[in-house]
């Protein structure tokens, strides 16, 4: 019986997947778990939960993003020197799949699925190939994925996918270069069929978009929360959506009666010119419309928690951003924050923009992925000065995690959405957010005297 050893690499520096009230179960290997032939033993290692020690293997297969793939590359590096035949694959590794094949044996392009039985079919013949390109999946032919294979008690939530694909195509974004642009749906059985198997009472919808970019998906996502009510599944739903959720007072109804009490919306930015910039045509005719604050509000009074998150360091932006950002996300009583450093990854418009502008910052490649995490300045900005966007960025979180902030903001997610649950869920992700600020290096920058006055427009 070969020895399957699939192994999730975590970034050096930890954020909320390694916070054990805030942590999610990735689903991409337990999905290669489910594709691979029953005579095969497996075993995981997820370093969001726990260190990495030398297992024996017969294969390893190991996946990455972009921030850990360099830690990526050294697990595989181990098993090479010892003959143990690795693959890899991820979203980085798809995006640069020569630089990744000087670190490990073979690589795979694109969704995985499709190619997966024949990697390992290659490997009992003694035939693996350096690379495997997979074609965008049928998703209504995927397997449940075999989550018995995590360590189920440490996550809090479970993770269930119900489509890929986003016809977007935002420069910051590379779903779209890896997923299609093309959104492709499961059909509604299957995944209320693998929705009543998770154990966990707390779901993430790790969809990008739970409604969609139609008439047709909107309809799918009112019949999801509407099955979930008939058959009276006990859940508590975090979802990913775009600000147009806002816009249907009916499916609000559905999907808080449901138990849909978080939805995680890519707000980007409060400057036009800066959506403009990022291709987020969906936000910038709202934002233009003055709909911002009018859709935040109908989510939060239907029951339902508002995370939402803006994104900082466009060349279109002074450091007049950060108290202007503060301003609109305390005033419309956004519940809680993800506040992100503009990052050129691999695959996206954003990278190939910057790299022929020729203002990529020099960066020791493969150790320099470790700053790929959403907290550091990659690039030269147009602007302002790199250590500007630090300030400001530091200066804005300070504020907005301030003890009596947070205080006066959990006592309005509680007012407006009148949900205890609601309120607790709110208040813990803060916690987390707050905590992850607090110990990363950004920190620093936040005891500088002077921001205030600096920053404060």
């Amino acid at each position: 019986m070969p020895h399957l050893l699939l192994i999730n690499p975590s970034n050096l520096y930890k954020g909320l997947g390694n916070i054990r009230s805030t942590a999610f179960p990735p689903l991409n290997l337990p999905y290669l778990a489910a594709m691979t032939p029953p005579h095969y033993q497996i075993e995981v290692i997820d370093e969001n939960i726990e260190p990495f020690m030398y297992r024996k293997a017969d294969i390893v297969g190991i996946t990455a993003y972009t921030a850990s793939v360099h830690r990526a590359y050294q697990i595989s590096q181990i098993y090479r020197k010892k003959g143990i035949p690795t693959v890899m694959g991820g979203i980085h590794v798809s995006m640069m799949p020569e630089e990744a094949l000087n670190y490990c044996d073979s690589v795979v392009i694109g969704e995985a699925e499709t190619t997966w039985p024949k990697v390992l079919k290659d490997f009992e013949s003694g035939q693996l190939k350096k690379q495997y390109v997979g074609e965008w999946a049928d998703l209504k032919n995927l397997p449940i994925p075999r989550r018995d294979i995590h360590k189920n008690p440490y996550y809090q939530w479970g993770s269930l996918q119900t489509s890929r694909g986003c016809p977007m195509n935002c420069s910051f974004c590379s779903v779209t270069a890896f997923n299609g642009r093309r959104f492709r749906r499961r059909p509604l059985d299957s995944v209320i069929e693998e929705l009543e198997q998770i154990p966990q009472k707390k779901i993430l919808l790790t969809d990008d978009n739970i409604i969609g970019y139609g008439k047709e998906d909107l309809e799918w996502t009112r019949a999801f929360f509407a099955q979930v009510i008939e058959k009276d599944i006990k859940k508590v739903f975090f979802a990913q959506a775009s600000i147009q959720f806002g816009e249907d007072d009916e499916l609000l109804k559905i999907a808080a009666k449901a138990g849909l009490k978080i939805v995680f919306v890519g707000m980007e930015s409060v400057n036009p010119k800066t959506l403009q910039s990022y291709g987020k045509n969906v936000n910038l005719k709202r934002l233009q419309q003055n709909q911002y604050k009018k859709l935040i509000t109908s989510i939060r009074k239907a029951g339902i928690l508002f995370l939402g998150a803006f994104v900082v360091g466009s060349d279109e932006e002074d450091i007049s951003v950060f108290q202007t950002t503060l301003d609109f996300i305390k005033s419309s009583h956004i519940d809680v924050l993800q506040l992100t450093k503009l990052t050129p990854l691999p695959g996206t418009r954003l990278w190939k923009t910057i790299h022929e502008e020729n203002r990529m910052l020099e960066q020791n490649f493969p150790q320099a992925w470790d700053d790929y995490r959403f907290s550091r300045i990659l690039f030269k900005p147009a602007q302002m000065s790199i250590e500007e966007i630090y300030e400001g960025y530091a200066y804005l979180k300070k504020r907005y995690f301030s003890f009596w902030e947070t205080v006066k903001r959990t006592l309005s997610t509680l007012a407006t959405t009148k949900s205890l649950i609601t309120t607790a869920i709110a208040y813990k992700f803060n916690l987390s957010y707050r905590k992850a600020f607090r110990e990363s290096d950004n920190y620093y920058f936040s005891k500088r005297p002077g921001l205030k006055k600096k920053y404060r427009h």
